[in-house]
């Protein structure tokens, strides 16, 4: 049905003024509006405008009778390209059904939200289990991620105060457990897959989804188009990399791993390993934290790791050899040698005992300075 059906313009002699009526957009309560004007002018550029919104298949933003489910419809129709939309649509799922899919957007006041955060905090995971098996709590994290995307004006709810970022690394003896388990797997890319997650700090989706087109052997990076952060990036090779690639048999052709997953084999390979709450992900912050600590300069790993800002990239910053250590050297102030007269004969330079504990600060500060004079 083309858009001028949708949309009639006529003079309501009862009402002494021109009426635009015209019908919504899928999902928006009621199906159709009508709105009065008082010139035939007014109510034409009224109706030309709704037209062409319905043309364009979106309803208006500011429109006050937008139900959740058209709005988050909205929304998935303006993200059709995002790489996480089928994880949004469930999501979706869960907020219609928590709030109701014909709710009004301006239903959702504070209080209902509120409300629902209160039983998101109750709530337990169907996932995750602790040390005894028993379901676990919602993280803050993972409540404060129920975002809306489609709202133009989020009611102010208070926010769950949520830890700061996880940053874990692998002790040598722990690593080489990890990597033993995985050659033992039998996934055979498993012990790639994962060398690659320690070496390089790429993300789960990004090591999955490599081709080796974008595999330069003779350059030692691997170029990923497809981020999280959306921007192109290269990712340097290190030896161990370059060697675990260069052993797998097939055609350089076409995706280099052929699983969509390696779940079941990576968690058997945690367990193997005896690992305690290490997740895919915390290869990532293991090579960002080994990175630091043995030197390297922080606008880089950022640049390696993809992130859009270096602020992101900081929480590692602590683990850096020089960090902070440097600024205190840097900043520490002469302390000259504190001279007293007490058991002084002629000319001869003693220095005042002072009772601190031999290794204070203090202590060290001034028997510095008095081996130095």
């Amino acid at each position: 049905m083309k858009p001028k059906r949708l949309v009639v313009v006529r003079f309501r002699q009862d009402r002494n003024k021109w009426e635009v009526d015209h019908a919504n957009p899928p999902g928006v309560w009621p199906a159709r509006s009508r709105k009065l004007f008082e010139t035939e002018a007014e109510a034409t550029e009224y109706a030309a405008k709704v037209a062409k919104r319905l043309e364009a298949g979106t309803p208006a933003a500011q429109d006050p009778n937008m139900t959740l489910a058209a709005a988050f419809e909205r929304y998935f129709r303006l993200k059709v390209r995002k790489r996480s939309l089928a994880k949004d649509r469930r999501h979706a799922e869960h907020l219609k059904a928590a709030f109701g899919q014909h709710t009004r957007l301006k239903d959702l006041t504070a209080a209902r939200i509120s409300a629902y955060r209160e039983r998101r905090l109750a709530a337990t995971s169907l996932r995750l289990k602790d040390a005894e098996g028993n379901p676990m709590p919602l993280s803050a994290a993972s409540i404060n991620r129920d975002e809306w995307g489609v709202l133009d004006a989020i009611p102010r709810v208070k926010l769950e105060k949520e830890p700061e970022g996880r940053v874990k690394w692998l002790e040598p003896d722990d690593e080489a457990r990890l990597l033993a388990a995985c050659a033992d797997s039998g996934n055979s890319h498993l012990l790639p897959i994962v060398t690659i997650a320690l070496e390089t700090g790429m993300r789960y989706g990004e090591i999955l989804g490599m081709t080796w087109e974008r595999v330069d052997m003779s350059r030692g990076v691997i170029r990923l188009e497809l981020t999280k952060s959306g921007r192109r990036r290269e990712v340097p090779m290190r030896q161990a990399v370059y060697d675990a690639l260069a052993r797998l048999p097939g055609e350089r052709q076409g995706h280099i791993w052929p699983e969509q997953s390696i779940r079941t084999a990576w968690e058997t390979a945690v367990e193997r390993a005896k690992l305690d709450d290490w997740h895919f992900h915390d290869c990532r912050h293991h090579f960002a934290s080994w990175f630091m600590m043995r030197g390297g300069n922080l606008l880089a790993l950022s640049k390696i790791l993809g992130h859009a800002k270096v602020s992101m990239t900081e929480k590692y910053t602590h683990l850096a050899p020089d960090h902070l250590r440097a600024e205190i050297a840097r900043t520490e102030r002469a302390v000259e040698p504190v001279v007293g007269t007490k058991g002084t004969t002629g000319d001869e330079d003693t220095a005042q005992v002072l009772d601190f504990p031999r290794h204070s600060p203090v202590a060290q500060s001034v028997e510095r300075v008095t081996v130095n004079h």
